[in-house]
């Protein structure tokens, strides 16, 4: 019998195949965890792999590198937090100047770039808007240094580095997003408003601040992409299409039952790290992910910008 390898990581966004290896919905298939998407794209690329579910950001490093992908469905977008330290004061101005990432290069890394990048934009055009304004004296009260760094840190030992100050801000996502609230770390996406009254209101006629405002907007970016390399496809059309469908139906499930698939993921997990999960935990990661079969390429197309402005990529990319 000819199995399908699929490989994946262990992590909330990966949870269609945690639930469909774990309630047996594939057929045929031999499955590998990785920890880290590096590893999974270079299983791929080796043919140690014949479908991945990976980011974006080594998606696009893949295609830059000349090698023929097949996209073949997305499965997660969404489950990103900006981490901000302990000490952080909603009242007092916060600058960030050192962001940890998991990996240079990798989903989250892009998306803090991005996220840089949008928030100098805004924060500019509030300080300009804001001289107009004589009777707003709050403004956006998170700001982003002249210089700044991006560091990489293995998200299992974010919180020594944020003890430490090694880093006074962290993009990551679930679960490690959930984790960090609960050892009171702060969470943008879920603070309460960080300032009383904010040009926001007036620019855009809604209650978010400006920094909520953009990671809302990063998290309707992909995170897990179905991927095939373009050959593997073309040689196994028939078995491939099957998985597709197969994947789409545990996405449907998922959607429907929200707490059956926090329960396979719990069981899943615990077999694979031998380690105890508290399943509300679980369920509070899980619910900040979207899970659907959508895709806007324009969302890929501003990943390739930011990695062509951060020097990683040195030439465009037909997606």
């Amino acid at each position: 019998m000819d199995y399908l390898r699929l490989g994946y990581l262990l992590n909330m966004t990966h949870a269609v195949p945690i639930v469909g290896l774990e309630a047996g919905s594939f057929s045929e298939v031999q499955e590998s965890y990785f920890v880290a998407g590096g590893h999974l794209i270079d299983a791929l690329l080796t043919n140690n792999v014949d479908i991945a579910y990976l980011g974006p950001g080594p998606y696009l490093n893949a295609l830059h590198k000349g090698v023929k992908l097949r996209l073949l469905a997305v499965s997660a977008t969404g489950a990103n937090s900006l981490i901000l330290a302990d000490h952080y004061d909603p009242d007092e101005i916060y600058e960030i100047k050192k962001i940890a990432v998991p990996q240079l290069g990798n989903t989250q890394d892009l998306l803090a770039k991005l996220f840089v990048k949008k928030l100098r934009e805004r924060n500019k055009h509030l300080e300009v808007f804001s001289k107009e304004l004589k009777d707003i004296k709050e403004i956006e009260k998170i700001k982003i240094a002249n210089k700044i760094e991006f560091i990489p840190v293995n998200p299992a030992e974010l919180e020594t580095a944020f003890y430490i100050k090694a880093v006074d801000s962290a993009l990551v996502v679930e679960p490690w997003g959930t984790l960090l609230e609960s050892k009171g770390l702060i969470s943008v996406n879920m603070a309460s408003r960080l300032a009383s009254r904010s040009i926001v209101e007036v620019l855009d006629s809604n209650k978010d601040t400006v920094v909520k405002d953009i990671m809302n907007q990063i998290n309707k970016y992909p995170t897990t992409l179905l991927v095939t390399k373009e050959e593997f496809y073309q040689m196994n059309k028939e078995r491939v299409e099957r998985f597709l469908e197969e994947q789409n139906e545990v996405l449907a499930k998922i959607k429907q039952n929200k707490q059956a698939a926090v329960s396979l993921i719990k069981n899943h997990l615990e077999a694979k790290t031998k380690k105890n999960f508290v399943e509300d935990f679980l369920m509070s990661s899980f619910l900040k992910v979207k899970f659907n079969d959508e895709l806007d390429k324009k969302h890929l197309e501003s990943l390739v910008q930011v990695a062509q402005e951060a020097k990683y990529f040195r030439r465009d990319i037909k997606l």
